[in-house]
């Protein structure tokens, strides 16, 4: 049995008194920092291939901005809100680990136990004391994220996952949807090739953060459905236009399931690699929980398998995926 799972078959969740998170587990050790530190101790395993970098602490609001405007009748929390854009800034004391393109943060709102667990969050940003999160406010955790002033202190353990392949490529395509850009700023900072950022949204009022792709030097192809911004149509109807013959190219992809099998579609008609970072929903982060897995397989060759998203991804190869 593998040490990690071995230490948490029992388990439980309470809060300390400062408002964290603790999960308890039937064995002489019981805090989250244990399992963060036998977390980071047998990442070389097949268990997890993450870096051995996790951190949890604690770190201070800066600020907690709305990007675009929600229904005037939206409701914060009961009701079925519009959704709305918002980017929170976060600072810690502690040092935090490097950060990979694609990798995530949970998140979670101390002294609450309604949402109890954390959710997880593609990392905008990432320096050294420093995070930035954009996220859509969409249900009962986002929006009292949303309702978090600058002095507050969160909860979160990141980095997590395994980010973006770091492929010798000459081209790569970025291929975006909805909140979906957020895992590919870090990205577009560390680029080598040349890169075509495509990125579809519902209307205009719905997009946000472009322009700090273009300070990177990114022109961002936009699409809408309604065309009132950029090209009028599907996102993925722009793969092929911005795809040059000849070229070693790459898709990465982030966005609604509908889009990651479109863009799959055009990438096997292409007969390109494709990525695909998954927005499954998950508990726990780590691994434990099992509460993500998706099915996988190595080969056409191999049978169906599981791999948990939180550790095994949210990245996979697309030809890999049952769902694409």
């Amino acid at each position: 049995m593998h040490a990690l799972t071995r230490h948490v078959q029992t388990t439980w969740l309470s809060q300390r008194g400062d408002g964290t998170l603790q999960f308890c587990c039937a064995c002489e050790h019981s805090t989250f920092p244990f399992l963060c530190r036998l977390y980071n101790e047998t990442m070389s395993e097949p268990f997890c291939h993450s870096p051995q970098n996790l951190w949890h602490g604690q770190g201070t609001v800066l600020c907690n901005d709305r990007l675009t405007a929600a229904s005037p009748a939206a409701s914060p929390v009961d009701s079925n809100p519009v959704d709305s854009t918002w980017k929170l800034a976060i600072r810690t004391e502690e040092t935090l680990p490097a950060v990979r393109a694609g990798q995530f943060a949970m998140l979670r709102l101390p002294n609450r136990t309604d949402p109890l667990l954390g959710r997880p969050f593609a990392l905008y940003r990432a320096e050294s004391h420093y995070v930035e999160i954009v996220y859509l406010a969409v249900g009962k955790m986002t929006w009292r994220l949303a309702e978090v002033k600058p002095g507050e202190t969160l909860e979160l353990w990141m980095p997590l996952g395994n980010g973006f392949p770091q492929n010798n490529v000459q081209h790569t395509i970025i291929v975006a949807g909805g909140i979906g850009h957020t895992p590919f700023l870090t990205y577009c900072q560390n680029r080598r090739e040349r890169v075509s950022f495509l990125y579809g949204a519902r209307t205009a009022d719905r997009i946000t953060c472009m322009e700090d792709f273009r300070q990177w030097g990114i022109d961002p192809v936009i699409a809408t459905d309604d065309g009132s911004e950029g090209v009028h149509g599907r996102v993925t109807d722009l793969i092929e236009k911005v795809y040059q013959p000849g070229e070693s190219t790459q898709l990465l992809c982030c966005g609604p399931s509908p889009m990651l099998r479109s863009s799959f579609l055009t990438a096997r008609k292409l007969g390109l690699p494709c990525f695909v970072s998954l927005e499954t929903p998950m508990s726990c982060g780590l691994g434990i929980c099992f509460g993500c897995v998706v099915p996988y397989r190595e080969n056409e060759h191999s049978d169906w398998d599981y791999r948990r998203t939180c550790t095994d991804g949210p990245v996979f190869d697309a030809y890999k995926l049952r769902s694409m």
